[in-house]
């Protein structure tokens, strides 16, 4: 490694192993130093070595402009066959009759609203006409969901399946990078894209970005009971206004929970025309409570041991690596693991394994499920407590799609509702913190600029649980408000204060926003689900709430 002429030094074996084959398929990397180490004298007199820290990462836009090239050149060259998008979204499977209702409602230009179980293929009922309108007719969709991983998840399923045919398909939210956040506003000028995956927050925030190349046409407001109850979500509550904001396009609602009063306020405050209701229950399914059981890798090995098959739903990588490690002294090589940070190609073989019973066992985190339509899982063990209801009931729902009985494992206890509070706080920094954040910032810059990585900044400020997650939350935020200027020169990262208002409302950025949500959905999911009976945690997987005094459809005939 070299920075100019200069050599700085090498790569350990071990890293050079795992990159060497990557580089040699054309995978492109880059490098920087993030902080130069030692100097000075030890306590004893002696002379520090000096060191530098090399940061090795993936060249990202390099693989998006590949990416892009491809995928321009399927654009070019679609054939008209909407069997591929369907093929594309469910394989060799065919829509069920709610699906179909929905669908022909949209290509007629309905607003509509579409209520179906967990399991059901909401998301087909978007996806398929999008896809279809964008590549026939060059129409846009844009699709909200009420929480950023949500939406991460389903981007990485819909890019992995309809970039082939050409789709250009943009994430919209808080968390996203810089860099991706760039692209994502250049597409916006210039209405280079075709579906855009977003929280209602951001589209409420940035209405303006949405008109002439960029109008929306489709408005796809998934897990819309929210806006059934959006007394405090302002995203939801004010999505009347929002639309007007975006030129008033045409809406699909979906949701799997819609009671007689939900039902009448989304059809006021989205003008539904039209509506179907799936009435499937789902009756194989049954929920083992196993709430605090104290030895969980005890638990999951006896259960797959004897040659199970199933899913462990698991909150981070690092935990999802350390179970299927521990679970592989019982079960050898029936056990993969599988999150967003492993390659595509090993996602890829891990899937077919499962699916082909190469492995039993997959030990995953929320990556491993959108579009993934495995019908013969018989065990889904939830390792940890989820972070909503939405999450919750589509990882159950893993289990039993061929209809044949099968089984839900609850292994979290109220301490993991401690844990996941710690998290959120982590990616979403309450606004105490952000005051104490930025006062912090004030006494700590020189003339004004702070020099050092998040991490650095976090030791700096000492702030009791603020780590470098909540200090590079905080810095988009103030960035976002032009609080300070963030950039690198010669020193490295730094923070630069610029003059602020008088007056600053942080509440009313769309980042903190998302935050905010995040935290009211998991305190709403926690104190349900923590002290529910298990015979009502059953009911909320597989009998989804509809309303009871409107008929099952309204479709017209035209």
């Amino acid at each position: 490694m070299r920075f100019g002429a200069l050599p700085l030094g090498f790569l350990r074996r071990e890293i050079a192993a795992r990159i060497a084959p990557n580089i040699d398929s054309g995978t492109r990397y880059r490098a920087y130093i993030s902080a130069l180490t030692g100097g000075g004298r030890a306590a004893d007199g002696s002379e520090r070595h000096r060191g530098i820290n090399i940061v090795v990462e993936i060249d990202d836009a390099a693989l998006r402009r590949a990416r892009s090239g491809e995928r321009e050149n399927a654009r070019h060259g679609w054939d008209g066959d909407l069997d591929r998008i369907r093929a594309a979204l469910i394989g060799e499977h065919r829509p069920h009759e709610t699906q179909t209702l929905l669908i022909e409602r949209v290509l007629a230009g309905k607003r509509v609203l579409g209520i179906m179980g967990t399991g059901r293929g909401k998301s087909y009922c978007f996806a398929y006409p999008a896809t279809v309108e964008a590549l026939e007719r060059g129409r846009k969709s844009v699709v909200l969901y009420p929480l950023r991983a949500l939406c991460n998840d389903q981007f990485e399923g819909f890019s992995r399946k309809l970039e082939p045919l050409g789709m250009r398909i943009f994430r919209a939210n808080g968390a996203i990078p810089a860099n991706e956040r760039e692209e994502l506003f250049a597409a916006l000028e210039s209405g280079a894209w075709d579906m855009i995956l977003a929280t209602p927050e951001f589209v409420r925030y940035h209405a303006k970005r949405f008109s002439a190349a960029s109008r929306i046409d489709l408005l796809v407001v998934d897990e819309t009971h929210h806006v059934g109850k959006a007394r405090r979500r302002s995203g939801y509550r004010d999505i009347a206004q929002t639309l007007a904001a975006v030129g008033d396009p045409q809406v699909l609602a979906l949701s799997a929970t819609v009671d007689d009063e939900g039902f009448t306020e989304i059809r006021e405050a989205l003008r539904i025309e039209e509506w179907a209701i799936d009435p499937t229950i789902r009756t194989n399914l049954h929920v083992v409570d196993a709430r605090g059981v104290t030895d969980k890798h005890a638990y999951v090995a006896n259960l797959f041991g004897d040659g199970a098959r199933g899913i462990i739903y698991c909150n981070s990588r690092k935990e999802a690596a350390e179970v299927a490690k521990r679970l592989k002294e019982r079960c050898g090589d029936r056990v993969a693991f599988y999150h967003a940070g492993v390659p595509t190609e090993l996602r890829f073989a891990v899937e077919n394994a499962f699916r082909s019973g190469g492995i039993d066992v997959v030990v995953a985190t929320t990556a491993f499920g959108e579009g993934i339509d495995l019908p013969d899982v018989r065990e889904v063990v939830l390792y940890h407590l989820n972070f909503n209801f939405t999450e919750f009931n589509q990882q159950a729902g893993r289990a039993g799609r061929d209809g044949a009985d099968a089984r839900i494992h609850l292994l979290f206890g109220p301490a993991d509702r401690r844990l996941n509070e710690f998290l959120l706080k982590l990616d979403a920094p309450p606004l105490a913190m952000l005051r104490e954040i930025y006062r912090g910032l004030k006494r700590s810059a020189r003339e004004g600029t702070l020099h050092g990585s998040s991490r650095d900044i976090a030791d700096i400020l000492g702030i009791d649980d603020c780590r470098d997650r909540s200090i590079e939350s905080a810095l988009r935020i103030f960035e976002d408000e032009h609080l300070v200027e963030l950039g690198r020169d010669d020193e490295g990262p730094y923070v630069r204060l610029l003059p602020a208002p008088e007056k600053i409302d942080l509440a009313q950025n769309e980042r903190y926003a998302e935050g905010e949500t995040e935290r009211e959905a998991f305190a709403e999911f926690a104190d349900f689900v923590l002290g529910a009976e298990a015979s009502a945690l059953e009911r909320l997987i597989d009998r989804p709430l509809y309303p009871e005094r409107v008929p099952l459809r309204k479709i017209g005939r035209d």
